[in-house]
């Protein structure tokens, strides 16, 4: 139900990426025993997660290494405890039936300032590593974000021209948070996601003047005095990238989703709502064991 993290899946920041990853699916994706296991050997992952884009020289490997277990450090001790209050908030209204739009509308908020804190604060550290990239650097770390690319959008057309729907998507991600889905609740689903805008083209769009700003960026460390400044800004908001078109159709369908999950949360069963407060009990054990 608090499925809010919607974000690009282009360059953005290099490293920082690897770190919001691991801490989202550590909150809100895996299961208590594979997500603890994930989180307290988050470190390696990291490290082997980055060392796929960029060989780095050994100055710049130690670097990277203290860099990214300060991150981690900082996370467990400041952020942990934020996701803990939200979901400990979360599960007293669903328990009390109290869960309002307005509720779910600030539990989007409250997710996407997890999101924008991560940003800001390894923003810095990711604008001066960037800035010790050499060429050869810079042309593997390009060559394995084209090729990425390349295998999402071939993802992207595989599941679109998939047997299953959206509509079967969303009813089997919405199973997984309240249990089996009632054919009431199915319908619900099926006519918001009518409405959804397609943004596809759009999110591609933007994925290229996302990788060509970096790209710009990075290219010039060695004589623009401003480049670690315009990095760091890079990293904490390329949404000034976004069309206007993309931004008006993604906050649509965030209002969709919004009034969509709204909608079915009005109709849950008392098992249903048991369901999804047991849910909510397994993400607090696991912050609790990682914490």
């Amino acid at each position: 139900m608090v499925d809010a993290f919607t974000q690009t899946r282009e360059y953005s920041t290099i490293i920082m990426k690897r770190l919001i990853v691991v801490c989202l699916i550590t909150c809100f994706m895996l299961s208590a025993c594979s997500s603890r296991l994930v989180y307290n050997n988050a470190d390696y992952l990291v490290k082997w997660w980055v060392g796929k884009y960029i060989d780095f020289n050994d100055q710049q490997q130690q670097t990277v290494d203290s860099t990214i277990d300060r991150w981690l450090s900082w996370h467990r001790q400041s952020q942990i405890p934020l996701y803990q209050a939200q979901l400990q908030t979360l599960r007293a209204q669903v328990s009390q039936q109290s869960l309002n739009r307005e509720a779910i509308l600030a539990h989007f908020a409250d997710s996407n300032q997890h999101i924008d804190t991560l940003r800001e604060y390894v923003a810095p550290d990711v604008a001066k590593i960037g800035m010790t990239l050499d060429l050869d650097q810079l042309s593997q770390l390009f060559a394995t974000i084209k090729h990425e690319r390349a295998e999402r959008q071939d993802e992207y057309q595989q599941r679109s021209q998939a047997a299953s729907s959206r509509v079967d998507r969303i009813t089997e991600r919405m199973a997984e948070y309240i249990g089996a889905v009632t054919p009431q609740q199915v319908e619900i689903i099926r006519r918001y996601e009518a409405q959804f805008n397609y943004t596809y083209p759009m999110w591609q769009a933007y994925g290229d003047a996302s990788n060509q700003r970096a790209r710009s960026i990075l290219l010039s460390a060695s004589f623009n005095p401003n480049a670690v400044q315009q990095m760091q800004q890079f990293v904490i908001d390329q949404s000034s990238l976004q069309s206007p078109e993309l931004q008006q159709a993604s906050q649509a369908n965030k209002d969709l989703y919004i009034d969509m999950l709204w909608a079915i949360f009005s109709t849950l069963s008392s098992s249903q709502r048991a369901e999804l407060v047991d849910k909510i009990d397994e993400y607090l054990s696991l912050l609790e064991a990682i914490g």
